[in-house]
């Protein structure tokens, strides 16, 4: 092996740990934000270390362009505590864009709100597993998502209770 073979396998090398981390800290930061908003509030800054500005989301509840925190901010705020595990993710590099595909099982816990509501037992979860196809792309501050969309598999448990106005906002953020 030359020097300039060697030297692109490590430069792919770096890549996949950098687009490999950044999975991670996009679902610890959810997880982190669960247990304590207001250290880990889904925040400019927040949105910025994980995502490009015009980022595309396509979850289950909605499509959005934009607005990384407050799509965090409308869904997460369903639930109590999370926790997001990943699989190992499956990288394709394409010089500076790279499409991203991880594995992931949610664990939710419901807001003490919605167990009250329904008379559940404390603790009742909602749970989820499916996969995440992202599209990365290398930014001046590293690797950003610019497009990420969840595929669910399967559920289990009740799904959250969404009060209307927060049914309202996610509507009016996809319109936008």
């Amino acid at each position: 092996m030359n020097d300039e073979d060697l030297t692109g396998r490590v430069a792919a090398l770096a890549d996949r740990a950098e687009l490999t981390e950044l999975v991670a800290r996009f679902f610890a930061s959810i997880d982190d934000r669960q247990r304590d908003p207001r250290a880990h509030p889904f925040d400019g800054a927040w949105a910025r270390d994980l995502f490009t500005e015009d980022v595309e989301f396509h979850y289950p509840v909605g499509a959005y362009t934009g607005h990384a925190d407050e799509v965090m901010d409308l869904t997460m705020d369903n639930f109590g505590r999370t926790q997001h595990l990943a699989g190992i993710p499956q990288i394709a590099l394409d010089g500076d864009r790279a499409t991203v595909r991880w594995s992931a099982v949610h664990t939710h816990v419901h807001l003490a709100s919605t167990q009250e509501a329904r008379a559940d037992r404390l603790g009742e979860t909602f749970v989820s597993g499916g996969h995440y196809d992202a599209e990365a792309v290398r930014t001046p501050e590293g690797w950003r998502f610019r497009a990420v969309a969840l595929d669910v598999a399967w559920t289990a448990g009740k799904p959250p209770l969404v009060p209307p106005e927060r049914q309202e906002a996610m509507r009016r953020l996809a319109a936008s």
